[in-house]
């Protein structure tokens, strides 16, 4: 028997096949990029307690601490012997950065004592994102 194309069952099986292979790729290709998201919202949610905290309560002294090497950073309370009050540690394929003159403080009326900019570094895609708080005002920017 001569044959010249394909039944419809081999063409239904074929597109299953790969519809099945590209639903399994998917799911790990946007966890890897939202990871990186993640870790930044979560940064920048940190970045503002700090801030906040300080703002309601002046007598609080709370500062970011980066950790480069560990791939961590810490919410420390400086007034309570340097307490770690939240402590987040990254995926290894991740570094992050403070090109700020030491931590990040705030005083009583939100402006950032040593403000500067984080940076948060998928080394496997070579991409980066930042949050910059901004000198005079203490806002925070995330800067794709």
């Amino acid at each position: 028997m001569n044959k010249k194309g394909y039944t419809l069952i081999e063409i239904i099986t074929v597109f299953s096949l790969i519809g099945i292979l590209i639903s399994l790729s998917i799911p790990k290709i946007t966890n890897d990029f939202g990871y990186l998201d993640n870790s930044l919202e979560e940064l920048l949610r940190d970045v503002r307690y700090i801030q906040t905290e300080v703002m309601k309560n002046p007598s609080n002294s709370y500062k970011i601490s980066v950790d480069s090497i560990k791939h961590s950073y810490y919410i420390v309370n400086s007034r309570n012997n340097n307490k770690v009050l939240k402590s987040v540690k990254l995926k290894n394929r991740y570094t992050i950065s403070y090109n700020g003159n030491g931590d990040l403080y705030f005083n009583s009326s939100g402006t950032p004592i040593n403000p500067g900019t984080f940076e948060i570094t998928d080394t496997r895609l070579n991409k980066s994102k930042k949050v910059t708080v901004v000198v005079a005002t203490g806002r925070t920017i995330i800067v794709e």
